[in-house]
């Protein structure tokens, strides 16, 4: 595995609601960057810290536990995004949080310009909420002579009026963007029109904070706010591209495009595999099955390590990798997520489970059917 592609892929570290709570790899960079930070500055007294300075390990103390509560409250912004969805009628599939903020994704676009734009606007609103919270909490460890958590207060409430502020901007996938999207759905009626509007407007958006990163770095001299600016102005600007691209025909969910699975019995030999399965079915991941309910996926790559002596002595389910989140999709999830899934999960492939719990088909890697045929 690339490093590239170790740092996009997720681990799940929650669940709350129902919900998996997920984080990428690069999420650790950058909250030991940001706990690093926050120590500094308590170690020397700046403008960020309230002037307020503290020893070794106290700032560091207070680095890990004002940077936990940024992402915290993050988590917080998303979380308020999946409860309203759900009172819409909308389940999530998961929450992600990711160098750059976070995500909510949702199993389905909402079923009015209504209902897209309390899902939207909640996120703006818990961040401001909590930005009230943690001002209000400020003003009073100030009065109780309590100058470092007074700090960690201060900073928490600039933090979530930011987020609140920033996510408002009119460009999808930002906040505001969904709400511009909302507007312009319900004056139209044309819900992919309001969506290529509002992605254009997140391009626009991704392109000046590229600039202003160019500015920082070769003009003000800041190569740190420079290269921060111009990576979330990626970030941006790719993924608003990506809802304005014409919309591909073919498949569009994980049942259009699966295959049908080939199974193997959990209880069955290594060998009895090798020998009467593998030789009819040239692939590098099976599904492994009893009765149609899925059990685990039994990649070749993980046979490597058996030597072939134990084959007739090693049952499938002692190497199969067993069912996790990231290993099977509903046939109604969208073809982007699992193909991404595909690409971060370390298996290259995905079984397809329908609500009741039964195996119906299996996407590989490089193998996804478009239009009745496998491309690559």
């Amino acid at each position: 595995m690339n490093l590239l592609r170790l740092f996009r892929r997720q681990i799940q570290v929650a669940r709350v609601s129902g919900i998996p709570v997920r984080i990428d790899y690069r999420w650790f960079f950058v909250f030991a960057l940001s706990a690093w930070v926050i120590a500094l500055s308590f170690r020397e007294g700046t403008s960020l810290t309230q002037f307020v300075r503290l020893g070794g390990v106290a700032a560091w103390v207070a680095g890990l536990l004002t940077t936990f509560a940024l992402f915290l409250s993050i988590f917080g912004h998303e979380l308020s995004h999946a409860l309203l969805a759900r009172a819409e009628g909308i389940e999530s599939e998961e929450i992600v949080l990711h160098p750059f903020g976070g995500l909510t994704r949702l199993r389905r676009e909402p079923d009015s310009p209504r209902a897209e734009f309390r899902i939207a606007i909640a996120g703006p609103s818990a961040s401001f909420l909590i930005g009230v919270a943690a001002l209000a909490g400020f003003y009073l460890a100030r009065l109780a002579g309590l100058g470092a958590l007074a700090a960690v207060l201060s900073m928490i409430g600039f933090w979530n009026f930011t987020i609140a502020a920033s996510n408002l901007l009119p460009g999808y996938p930002l906040d505001g963007g969904r709400v511009l999207r909302a507007v312009l759905w319900k004056r139209t009626g044309q819900l992919e029109d309001a969506t290529r509007v509002a992605g254009l407007g997140g391009q626009l958006i991704g392109g000046t904070l590229l600039a202003f990163g160019g500015y920082f770095y070769l003009w003000l001299g800041d190569p740190f706010m420079g290269l921060w600016l111009a990576l979330v102005g990626l970030f941006l600007f790719d993924a608003a591209r990506a809802v304005t691209r014409p919309r591909r025909k073919g498949p569009r969910t994980a049942g259009d495009a699966m295959a049908a699975p080939v199974s193997v019995e959990p209880g069955a030999t290594v060998g009895h595999f090798v020998d009467h399965v593998l030789t009819l079915h040239r692939r590098e991941v099976f599904t492994v099955a009893r009765e149609g309910r899925l059990h685990g996926l039994l990649a070749l790559q993980d046979l490597k390590a058996l030597p072939r002596e134990r084959w007739h002595r090693t049952r499938v389910d002692e190497v199969m990798r067993p069912v996790e989140q990231d290993l099977f999709v509903a046939p109604s999830t969208p073809l982007e997520r699992a193909e991404r899934l595909l690409s971060e999960n370390g298996a290259g492939a995905l079984a397809v489970v329908d609500e009741e719990g039964r195996l119906v088909g299996l996407l590989l890697r490089g193998r996804v059917r478009r239009r009745g045929r496998a491309v690559k």
